[in-house]
């Protein structure tokens, strides 16, 4: 390594450790926090919402609108423009969000940089006029350069906006007005279990056709880290498939009931951050101390099913990383459904054949959401991360199958009866899309 340029090697030494972004050490210290970090409140940089224009030239960029990611605008030379990009505080992983917008008087062909501050780029650019139909960046139009760990876009500007974004956006809204659609269902109920840092509301939602409050439970958690946004669409689908009138989603509803946690960190959706919350804090590694009153809400409401005795079957946090891949427990770790995650994942590879499923198993130490519902509940967990780049079907089709198979190994826990009905187990859910 020594012929390594220092950018160079703290760029691949940063590469390796955002492998670990939702990944924690067996002793209980994250891998690429500074020792002795804390969940406890700390300040933000201030990010000031403002729109710039470069007189000389008549081009235009803004971040005044939810989620935006944008600290400064100005150009270098030329067509040659840089955003820098800087995080809510740090140290901090490297998820590196941006989002903002351009727009020029006359129409021309632009060069625009984007350089970050305690950060690489990490996304693949995406544009859209309108926020909702977004479009990945061609290769052939920007150019990551990865020892300086910055992008260079080649972009048409005209007086038309357009936005440039890390992800696609799912706000805050997005999520409300998703968790208001299911409640049109008779057997959806959705409640506000508390309010995040800012008042935003921290809603809940129950699947629960049994009328047994206390019917064994599947907990789904999501968005504790905003720029995640492939977790967002896997859970969505997730859910979608368990309240859908497909015949496992009714079997299971039958039985069993889902409580859903879809936006446990509302204010750092639509503040744009990178990772943490109002409070300055990784939520996902909240999970002991319960600094913060996002993860103090959920696992408030949690502990009372604990002192219920409610049985929870399993739990699911969605968030992305690299590439798909399950962060579950060691094999040897005992739970009360011993098998299931092994049993669900080869349902998942039954349904999807051509999948690879990639499962990295870790201990039980670590601060981390997964952890946290095993020492309460002794039930099996896991974090399902999708991949920053995954195609888009290739995600639902995934979550799909992930939901069918969940459906059918815990129905075998106590109707085996459904294991001889094979128009029933062995459906082929591929002709359903």
């Amino acid at each position: 390594m020594k012929n390594l340029s220092l950018s160079k090697l703290l760029y691949f030494i940063g590469l390796l450790l955002l492998v670990q972004a939702c990944k924690s050490s067996e002793s209980g210290i994250i891998a690429y926090d500074p020792p002795g970090r804390t969940t406890e409140t700390k300040p933000l940089d201030p990010h000031h919402l403002r729109t710039i224009g470069i007189a000389e030239t008549g081009v235009w960029a803004s971040n005044e609108f939810v989620a935006s990611r944008m600290n400064d605008f100005y150009r270098v030379e030329d067509n040659l423009y840089r955003v820098t990009i800087a995080p809510e505080n740090a140290p901090i992983n490297w998820s590196s969000w941006y989002s903002f917008k351009l727009w020029s008087e006359t129409p021309q062909t632009i060069r625009l940089e984007l350089a970050y501050e305690n950060g690489y780029h990490r996304y693949i650019p995406k544009l859209s006029t309108d926020r909702i139909h977004w479009t990945a960046l061609d290769t052939t139009e920007f150019v990551h350069d990865r020892e300086a760990g910055t992008a260079l876009l080649t972009l048409d500007v005209t007086p038309e906006p357009i936005y440039v974004s890390a992800q696609e956006h799912i706000t805050s809204e997005d999520v409300y007005a998703w968790a208001d659609s299911l409640t049109t269902l008779p057997f959806v109920e959705q409640s506000v279990i508390g309010q995040s840092h800012r008042g935003r509301d921290l809603v809940k939602l129950v699947v629960n056709a049994t009328g047994n409050p206390d019917a064994p439970v599947i907990v789904v958690m999501g968005r504790q880290h905003p720029p995640e946004i492939p977790g967002a669409m896997a859970m969505e689908t997730f859910v979608n498939t368990f309240t859908s009138d497909e015949p496992e989603a009714m079997a299971f509803r039958s039985r069993y009931q889902m409580i859903v946690y879809p936006l446990i960190n509302p204010d750092g959706v639509d503040g744009g951050h990178w990772r943490h919350n109002f409070g300055g804090v990784d939520l996902n590694r909240d999970w002991k101390a319960f600094n913060q009153p996002e993860t103090r809400a959920v696992a408030d409401d949690l502990i009372g099913y604990q002192e219920r005795g409610v049985f929870m079957l399993y739990s699911l946090d969605f968030h992305s990383t690299i590439y798909d891949v399950y962060y579950t427990s060691n094999k040897d770790i005992p739970t009360n459904l011993p098998g299931l995650t092994d049993r669900w994942l080869a349902g998942i590879n039954a349904i999807l054949p051509d999948y690879e499923i990639r499962e990295e198993p870790s201990g039980v130490v670590s601060p981390v959401s997964k952890n946290f519902m095993y020492h309460t509940f002794f039930n099996n967990g896991v974090t399902y991360e999708v991949g920053d780049a995954t195609p888009r079907p290739l995600i639902r089709d995934v979550a799909r199958a992930a939901a069918i198979s969940m459906i059918r190994e815990v129905m075998m826990l106590d109707a085996p009866e459904l294991m001889s009905n094979p128009d029933w187990y062995n459906a082929d859910w591929s002709s359903r899309q």
